[in-house]
């Protein structure tokens, strides 16, 4: 498959990097609006061919898929242009930020027969297989209770020559620490119950105490599940440290992932885990693999592409429904893609 990646700061770069794992895809275009970042990415891989905007790419060569690894604010209007173009598209996390923008991509992929898929790389990760082995393998029963908890002293900065801050700027990032490590944490909890939650509520920390900055430091939201089940998921930029956990607990025992070690215990006993903790690499590439190898195993089926299209819109709804939240003081609030993505 031949894939054109679509900005290349971080995730971009880390992503050119991953695809040499993989035998599926190979990375024949890089597309930047930066003179630097396209001489960086030549640097790296004489092979590939730059252009500054997706129209030329278009214009100039055949690719299959797009990776768009670009800031927030471009990502709509960039999946718009490609599946427009009959290209099947990945597209780095947030897909969308309002659940509108992602019913009608969703709808506009379907209509050009492609694939729109969600880059949530977490969902690939050692510790989400720990969690969900531990879900589906019925150990823990049910309902279930669960608890993130996301510690940062600082949000990820990008590359130098281009807004290293930009994570800041809600202009480029569209929000904050919920639309950025949120995301992951509400696809997560999402696959683990399976089903969206029914009410999201949410309090937030804002940039300068304002919450019309739309900037949010840090979070705290709950989510209720039709099940019985709740999550409940602590974020911060503000922590002055780096921890990852997330608990999961049921009447038959509790699943711990705490940075680099699982732990399972249940009326069987203890199983522990070493893993490999997330690393300080920001795009995580040892996770890369199984995620492009489930993206490219859906193209070929040409079936199963709910699963994922689904996820774009319940993830979205979810973090929309907790900004709505936080902003109304924490009133529970319904999210507006319930009842949509359940339907489709």
């Amino acid at each position: 498959m031949r894939i054109a990646i679509i900005g290349f700061g971080t995730a971009g770069e880390g992503r050119l990097h991953a695809y040499r794992t993989v035998a599926a895809g190979r990375v024949v275009a890089v597309l930047d609006p930066s003179p630097e970042r396209r001489a960086r990415a030549l640097r790296l891989d004489p092979g590939v061919v730059t252009y500054a905007t997706l129209a030329e790419l278009l214009a100039a060569q055949p690719v299959d898929a797009v990776d768009i690894c670009a800031p927030p604010n471009r990502h709509v209007e960039l999946e718009r242009e490609a599946l427009t173009a009959g290209l099947h598209v990945i597209c780095e996390k947030p897909v969308a930020v309002r659940t509108d923008e992602a019913l009608d991509l969703i709808n506009l992929a379907r209509e050009r027969g492609r694939l729109l898929y969600p880059a949530h790389n977490y969902g690939f990760s050692p510790m989400m297989r720990v969690l969900t082995g531990a879900v589906t393998g019925g150990r823990l029963g049910g309902p279930l209770r669960a608890r993130f908890q996301i510690a940062r002293d600082s949000h990820a900065r990008g590359v130098p020559g281009w807004q290293p801050d930009w994570r800041r700027d809600v202009a480029v990032a569209q929000g904050g620490i919920m639309l950025d490590h949120g995301t992951h944490c509400a696809y997560m909890a999402t696959q683990l119950f399976g089903e969206a939650p029914r009410t999201v509520s949410c309090l937030a920390q804002w940039a300068d105490g304002d919450a019309a900055s739309g900037m949010d430091l840090a979070a705290r939201l709950n989510l209720e599940f039709n099940g019985g089940g709740t999550c409940e998921i602590d974020l911060s930029w503000v922590s002055g440290t780096r921890s990852n956990r997330y608990l999961l607990s049921g009447p038959g025992g509790t699943a711990d992932v705490h940075d680099g070690v699982a732990e399972v215990r249940t009326a069987h006993g203890v199983e522990r885990t070493d893993l490999a903790p997330p690393s300080r690499d920001q795009t995580h590439q040892e996770w890369f693999g199984g995620m492009f190898a489930d993206f490219a195993g859906l193209v070929a089926a040409g079936t199963g592409w709910d699963r994922p299209m689904r996820e774009v819109v319940t993830t979205t709804a979810l973090i929309e429904a907790a900004y709505r939240s936080a902003g109304r003081g924490g009133e529970p609030v319904v999210p507006a893609g319930f009842s949509a993505a359940q339907a489709r």
